[in-house]
């Protein structure tokens, strides 16, 4: 296993000046996440937080069959000195891309390493589910071995109440993908406990996780819940009557102008759940009006509806953080680097609606590479520091490093200057035009120098076609489809080589409070 700074990967350049922590993003975010701040910060939102009894009640309601870690930390949530860690991510489809499991490992691992120290304060691990999403299009597939399994079906409203019910012909395809070994069955038992027993996405979700990470103690939450968004309903009053959200973002996002912005606001930034339907509810000549079905509602009548209906209320991109730390006991949120970028927009909603912002953790980024993959490209110069070079770059330096015949080429290019050289003396006794002739006859002889050398690396990556071959299939395997492996690859590529094995060598590599990129050396074969 080694470790790369997270800041030499070429990441954004608004996460690597947050991870710097210059002075010009300090406004964007309360306390950075430096490992003594937790306990501050849990301090401080333990001295506002009053939502405890019906939070535990929910996850107690929506959490059953738990594992003995899941169970203990639901107690711990009960006593009034215990905070949460969460991670938030949309329902994939089998989890849908590996940092899936590294998010929520990560948000684990730092409660696991805080909870070892005597704080007096208890930390709990929290999956929340974004079941209130609706572009089905982000979430219907995974991806395995380079083949792409979707699930082709109508949906329009909130993601987490689809049926499961036609979703067989997905699993059943890749089941008869999968090799026949214990570790292959034992996923597909899994995967069948979740998807085939006509739950909702939410429920098979919940399900899936438990049986994966449900040991590690995570509680998972689906705030798609009546009690919950009774809660919100002064925030939700105050957006629809006053939308401070847009102003107050579009301030931030000024002061961000030199960087890419995530995400932007809208007048209002909630939608309307109804039959199959999540709508934004837009703000048209003083009427409230649903974007789809196009009812109107004026905004008594919009009231009305949010104080006798709060579920029906679903807060966007902008809303859904602060209704996750207004709910939660919470003091810091995992994310990956797009995730963090829209939370840095946030900070003055946060501070308008006097609630403690959380701290942003980057979570780690990994890559897994077998042994025996892990030797081949050792062998040929690919490792920790030139992983992130692009691949032709590496290719035409490699290359070069083969053979001495671009020295040479260098070496009767400087015989040539020389001899130029020594044709000056001459031309300074005759006219002009001779020297410029020299001079013009020079350029020509460098620039065919120039063209040689690029039709020397072109011959020489022909001979040198089997390892080059060799290269680009461990290159796509660790950026597969030229992304990095954690975005494109599904976790069960490596559980049914190693089972669970996988997740505590996942777990036990995580850095819980530094930001890197973890290559991870294991055993098996996965390359196909």
């Amino acid at each position: 296993m080694s470790n790369i700074k997270i800041t030499e990967t070429g990441i954004s350049l608004l996460i690597k000046d947050y991870l710097l922590q210059k002075d010009n993003l300090k406004f964007a975010y309360n306390r950075f996440p430096d490992k003594k701040n937790y306990v501050v910060q849990a301090k401080d939102k333990l001295a506002e937080y009053k939502h405890r009894k019906i939070l535990c009640q929910v996850l107690g309601e929506q959490n059953q069959n738990l594992t003995s870690k899941q169970k203990e930390n639901l107690e711990l949530l009960k006593q009034e000195n215990t905070v949460t860690v969460t991670t938030g991510h949309q329902l994939n489809l089998a989890t849908g891309p590996l940092y899936f499991i590294y998010k929520i490992l990560h948000t684990v691992r730092i409660c696991d390493d805080l909870n070892k120290e005597n704080h007096g304060i208890n930390f709990v691990p929290i999956y929340w589910m974004a079941t209130e999403d609706h572009d089905f299009e982000e979430i219907n597939h995974f991806n395995l071995y380079g083949k792409t399994y979707s699930w082709k079906t109508e949906s329009g409203g909130a993601v987490g109440e689809l049926s499961t019910k036609n979703i067989d012909e997905v699993f059943n395809q890749l089941f008869k993908d999968l090799p026949d070994n214990d570790l292959a069955r034992e996923i597909k038992e899994i995967l069948k406990s979740a998807y085939f027993n006509n739950l909702s996405l939410a429920e098979a979700t919940r399900v899936l996780v438990n049986q994966l990470l449900g040991e590690f103690g995570v509680l998972i939450l689906d705030a798609n819940n009546i009690s919950l968004k009774k809660i919100m309903i002064p925030y939700f009053e105050k957006e629809i009557k006053e939308n401070p959200s847009k102003k107050l973002i579009e301030e931030t996002n000024h002061q961000l102008k030199s960087y890419k912005n995530q995400a932007y606001a809208r007048e209002i930034n909630l939608f309307y759940l109804s039959d199959n339907l999540r709508e934004r509810i837009e703000y048209i000549k003083g009427k409230y009006v649903l974007s789809v079905s196009e009812k109107e509602f004026s905004q008594e009548e919009l009231l009305n509806e949010l104080h006798n209906s709060p579920e029906k209320f679903s807060p966007n991109v902008i809303l859904r953080p602060l209704y996750q730390e207004v709910i939660l006991p919470n003091i810091a949120y995992i994310g990956g680097g797009g995730e963090i970028a829209y939370w840095l927009q946030l900070k003055k909603i946060f501070e308008e609606y006097n609630v403690l912002f959380p701290m942003l953790v980057l979570r780690n980024s990994m890559l897994i590479l077998p042994e025996n993959i892990k030797r081949k490209a050792e062998s040929l110069g690919l490792n920790k520091a030139t992983i992130f070079k692009p691949k032709e770059e590496f290719i035409k330096g490699w290359v070069a490093k083969q053979t001495n015949l671009f020295e040479e080429i260098e070496d009767l290019k400087s015989k040539v200057e020389n001899l130029f050289l020594e044709v000056e003396p001459i031309a300074e006794k005759t006219h002009k035009s001779f020297s410029q002739m020299l001079d013009a006859q020079k350029a020509k002889q460098i620039k065919g120098f120039g063209k040689m050398k690029k039709r020397l690396f072109s011959a020489e990556k022909k001979r040198l076609n089997e390892q080059i071959e060799r290269f680009n299939l461990i290159y796509d395997y660790i950026f597969p489809k030229a992304t990095w492996q954690e975005r494109k690859i599904n976790f069960i590529q490596f559980y049914i080589e190693e089972g669970r094995t996988f997740f505590d060598e996942v777990y036990n590599a995580i850095t819980p409070f530094e930001f890197n990129f973890i290559i991870l050396n294991v055993n098996g074969v996965q390359q196909r």
